[in-house]
């Protein structure tokens, strides 16, 4: 196959790869691109309040593979308290003949249930981002798949986003059994970047609720199952609020993938200034507080299995697998995988991209796994 050609930026197509990733990106992923998010200025090319204004501009079109149809999918509306309010969870219920077909359901007819936070940098994305993801783990793993809609920033800065997720993991748990059917035994938690980095929070969050009970003679909070972490973002201590990484930032895919496509460096300091703020003294407390940054806890130990999933041209790639080698030496059991060749939002491209085909089959044998399911269902 021809080599890609480095492009100069157009009117049409203001985003073209960058010279610095072209031999490094897999072709099928560069024509993906190049048709769908290319032509497009991103949301971290305007000011938030031209985005705000407008966000569907903002918002491309991407491959999106099936999207099954399950037997339910309903909202609730749930209680959160930082500040006081309230957000929505969508749950995605599984037919019986799915039930059936994965061997889901315990012998008290109970399922498992997967907590999907959804990615956007805690600025954009809802519950719609990951809705053919979420449909396809409900149909084959037949288990319940619960989508939180937090709260975000600017408007809901650091730390309103992992706690309205916290109060919905929460909430699953305490009324799982008795809405749904779940077998809160039986329950992962994950999410793409922003979100990963939630899920990674709520690890923590559920190994300290654990504990805590044990210590006052309580009933404990259950032991998650999973953690599946895509592209997570879990160490905001050097992202820069402006310019290049700095040269004290221990993770080379800042440098190397700066300019990478989708999620650019620029993209990620945009997300980040507009969720931990710029002020110098408040930035820096705030990305040192293991409640945005999960790398800082000294010790991981006792926190569920992790599953991470981490695009090769990605700046946020060396964090991922960083973040895998710190849960081992915590020993915690954890399985890290590189994509090679695709950007940061990769996983979603499944209706066109191999690479993302591969991913979806990955992820829902670990889930199948993790819930103590035989790994037969297609």
């Amino acid at each position: 196959m021809a080599s890609l050609q480095a492009q100069e930026p157009t009117p049409d197509l203001p985003n073209p790869l960058h010279p610095s990733v072209l031999a490094r990106i897999d072709p099928q992923f560069a024509e993906i691109y190049t048709k769908y998010q290319a032509p497009h200025i991103r949301a971290d090319q305007v000011t938030y309040e031209e985005y705000n204004a407008n966000r569907s501009k903002y918002t491309f079109p991407i491959a999106n593979g099936p999207s099954p149809d399950v037997q339910k999918v309903s909202i609730v509306r749930i209680p959160v308290s930082s500040p006081p309010g309230e957000i929505e969870i969508q749950i995605y219920e599984p037919t019986a003949t799915q039930v059936q077909h994965a061997g889901s359901a315990n012998p008290a007819g109970l399922l498992p249930g997967h907590v999907n936070y959804h990615g956007g940098g805690w600025v954009m994305g809802g519950l719609k981002s990951d809705e053919p993801w979420c449909r396809k783990a409900c149909a084959s793993v037949g288990c319940v798949v619960f989508n939180i809609a937090y709260r975000l920033a600017p408007e809901h800065a650091h730390p309103t986003p992992v706690l309205d997720s916290w109060d919905a993991l929460q909430y699953i748990i305490a009324q799982g059994e008795a809405q749904w059917g779940l077998d809160v035994r039986r329950v992962s938690v994950g999410g793409l970047s922003a979100g990963a980095n939630i899920a990674a929070v709520l690890a923590i969050l559920a190994r300290e609720e654990r504990a805590k009970g044990a210590a006052a003679g309580e009933k404990t909070f259950p032991e998650l199952v999973l953690q599946m972490l895509i592209v997570p973002a879990v160490d905001g201590r050097y992202v820069p609020v402006s310019g290049s990484a700095g040269a004290d930032c221990p993770y080379e895919s800042y440098r190397v993938n700066e300019y990478a496509p989708c999620l650019p460096l620029n993209r990620v300091r945009w997300c980040y200034n507009l969720w931990l703020g710029t002020e110098v003294v408040a930035r820096r407390a705030a990305a040192e507080q293991m409640l945005a940054s999960p790398m800082v806890e000294p010790d991981h130990g006792g926190v569920a299995r992790a599953s991470i999933h981490v695009a090769g041209v990605d700046p946020l790639m060396s964090e991922g697998v960083k973040y895998h080698e710190k849960l081992v030496r915590d020993g915690v059991r954890s399985a890290v995988k590189v994509y090679e060749g695709v950007g940061h939002p990769w996983s979603h491209w499944d209706g066109e991209l191999d690479k993302a085909k591969e991913f979806v089959r990955d992820s829902l044998a670990v889930l199948r796994d993790a819930y103590g399911l035989n790994d037969t269902a297609s």
